[in-house]
């Protein structure tokens, strides 16, 4: 019986669906890290352990209960650049028949990442601080570029070289209004709210020339985008005890309106393109917790904890499927998308000098990958390492940092010049292995007169 126009829709659907971290291509990979999604110079240099923290201007994209420790208003911004190399070693077919040669890849990026503004205030006499900011959750971006040669390790069959050029662009950003109030002496709550919107898009060609050439040139070229628009809330809690925190940051689950295409031009099949709209993405939620001790004058010591429930990222509304992966377009039974726990530890000491401070910090963090190779399900276990200072005065606040990151894991690719049957497909099974730097840059401006400032505030609202 010849197959119907709903599960050729479904099909085109899981072939073509969501990010495709966990999958072969590249494009994917090039996301990078996809755990911890705050801002700032400061944190970063800490290696992202700022939950208890929190008492700067990006203090919302990590807990916004820190907020409320914020007694003038503040102006932040931040910039981040990264440098990312991929490389893929060791790949034959999976009957060990044929091997490919070694391929790698390097890209960067700068970009802003983050603003806010910050204003406190005082209702029913307690302090409480607002803030509005725009936040880039998400930059996917990325070309990795190679020619394999592909040759038989029996005597059989021909060499091949494939040519291939996968490349990913887009972004999700976040715009975000919190609010922040001290309850009592020790205790703070914050509460922020973000509208969601993304869109980006990959695409992959591949080219197959024998050699000697005995035969034309075959090609594939696919293309996905997506679209992506929700919104969510974060809470927090910062308790403090002096040389003592303790902070803790749930953020909700949501739906959001989603949206794809697929499309292919092939050497052996007719041009084909589908989109799917009406389609729902299920968000799950994550919580943090933190805690950071002073162990000294001008010392501190932070550590959190963060639970991603990843496996529970799915698409609603696929024909006849139900719920597919988010990572990997497979029914969420089979998926191999992963629960990920996240460790970061960050160390700060502060140099006064002369009305002003100097920092230096350090850390270390694990952060494991949600999405996984749906074939091998080897983990994406990124080990970062981070370095940072800057320049602090009554006014204005300037950090920096490094940071350091590498994975590797076993992988399949898929080298086909025709569409991908099925997620699983694969002609390929090796290892990849990525090194990522991250440059930070944050810059905060205090307003030392409060109240010329909502003075403006008020004429513009």
């Amino acid at each position: 019986m010849p197959p119907t126009r709903a599960a050729s829709r479904v099909r085109a659907a899981a072939c073509a669906l969501g990010f495709a971290l966990a999958t072969p291509g590249v494009e994917a990979q090039s996301i990078g890290s996809l755990n911890r999604t705050g801002s700032g110079a400061r944190a970063a240099g800490m290696a992202n352990a700022f939950v208890a923290v929190s008492d700067d201007g990006t203090a919302a994209s990590w807990n916004p209960a820190g907020l409320a420790q914020l007694r003038r208003p503040e102006l932040s911004f931040v910039n981040g650049t990264f440098d990312r190399d991929f490389s893929r070693e060791g790949f034959r077919s999976p009957d060990g028949a044929y091997a490919y040669s070694s391929s790698a890849s390097r890209f960067n990026g700068n970009n802003p990442e983050f603003a806010s503004l910050a204003v406190p205030a005082t209702l029913w006499g307690r302090p409480v601080t607002f803030q509005v900011d725009w936040r880039r959750q998400y930059q996917f971006g990325g070309r990795f570029e190679a020619e394999v040669l592909r040759f038989p390790t029996r005597a059989v069959g021909e060499d091949q070289r494939i040519s291939f050029d996968e490349r990913g662009s887009g972004q999700i950003d976040l715009w975000s209004l919190a609010g922040a109030v001290r309850v009592s002496r020790r205790t703070y709550l914050g509460l922020s709210g973000s509208l969601w919107r993304g869109e980006w898009d990959f695409s992959t060609s591949v080219a197959q020339t024998p050699v000697p050439a005995t035969a034309p040139t075959t090609f594939l070229i696919t293309r996905q985008g997506q679209r992506f628009d929700g919104a969510n809330v974060t809470a927090g809690l910062l308790v403090d005890h002096g040389a003592v925190r303790f902070g803790a940051v749930v953020k909700s689950a949501f739906r959001a309106d989603y949206s794809q295409y697929g499309e292919f031009v092939s050497s052996r099949l007719p041009a084909r393109r589908e989109e799917l709209g009406g389609l729902k993405a299920r968000v799950p939620w994550s919580i943090a917790l933190g805690t950071a001790v002073r162990p000294g004058r001008g010392w501190t010591v932070a550590l959190d904890l963060t639970r991603d429930a990843w496996s529970r990222f799915a698409v609603e509304g696929a024909p006849g499927v139900g719920d597919l992966g988010f990572f990997d377009g497979l029914r969420l039974s089979e998926s191999a998308t992963r629960d990920t726990v996240s460790v970061n530890l960050g160390v700060e000491k502060l140099f006064p000098r002369d009305g002003r401070v100097i920092p230096l910090r350090f850390g270390v963090a694990y952060e494991p990958q949600g999405p996984r190779d749906v074939v091998t399900r080897d983990p994406q276990d990124y080990v970062f390492v981070a370095a940072g200072s800057g320049y602090n005065t009554n006014r204005v606040k300037v950090d920096f940092a490094v940071q350091y990151g590498w994975n590797s894991y076993l992988a399949t690719a898929y080298f086909g010049s025709e569409p991908r049957p099925s997620p699983r497909a694969h002609d390929a099974v090796g290892r990849v292995a990525s090194h990522e730097w991250r440059f930070k840059f944050s810059a905060i401006y205090r307003f030392t007169d409060a109240d010329k400032l909502l003075e403006r505030l008020k004429k513009v609202f």
